[in-house]
């Protein structure tokens, strides 16, 4: 047992030490430079991918590069807008059909964002590739930090000198767990 926890603490140490600094990040973002740069440009589409967003998002990401997952679809009339989103980068794509000239702001965010992003990233289903390796990474880290803490408590039950320490640990860890976990619902 004692092998199994010390080998789930070193295979997940580092996916939690991402979730831990992007949780830092959130808190602290105030204080930190997380300004994201924005470029504008502007792209002719094609008639046939001007008739269709999704044909819009699929030219612009293989002729122009473009990489994420579609969101966000609005259409009002001959407007149409959406976003191609990927952690780290967002573009805002604007265009009629009739002149199926495309608006573009793309906007890119640095890695401490981009960790806060990710660690935002929710679903196991997108479009995007790398969002579904990332979301069954995350997935897969949860259950292990999971079987890690359990092997844990298995641990210190089976030493008998360690118990009353170790109650006291883990008693005084779950309250200041639901605690809060209690001001922050309070704050909403």
């Amino acid at each position: 047992m004692r092998n199994t926890h010390l080998g789930l603490g070193l295979l997940f140490v580092l996916m939690a030490l991402v979730f831990a600094i992007s949780s830092l990040v959130i808190i602290y973002r105030p204080m930190l430079n997380t300004k994201p740069t924005d470029t504008e440009s502007t792209l002719k589409l094609s008639r046939e991918a001007a008739a269709n967003p999704r044909a819009a998002a699929m030219e612009l990401m293989t002729t122009h590069g473009m990489k994420g997952e579609l969101r966000q679809i609005r259409e009002a009339g001959e407007r149409v807008s959406f976003r191609i989103v990927r952690p780290g980068e967002v573009v805002d794509v604007a265009y009629t059909t009739s002149k199926g000239e495309a608006k573009i702001k793309t906007r890119r965010h640095g890695a401490l964002e981009t960790l806060v992003q990710l660690h935002t990233n929710h679903g196991l289903w997108h479009e995007y590739l790398p969002s579904n390796i990332w979301a069954a990474i995350s997935l897969l880290t949860s259950v292990g930090l999971l079987l890690l803490g359990a092997s844990g408590i298995y641990l210190w039950f089976a030493h008998h000198s360690e118990r009353l320490i170790g109650g006291i640990l883990l008693g005084s860890g779950l309250i200041f767990g639901f605690v809060t976990l209690l001001l922050t619902r309070l704050q909403q």
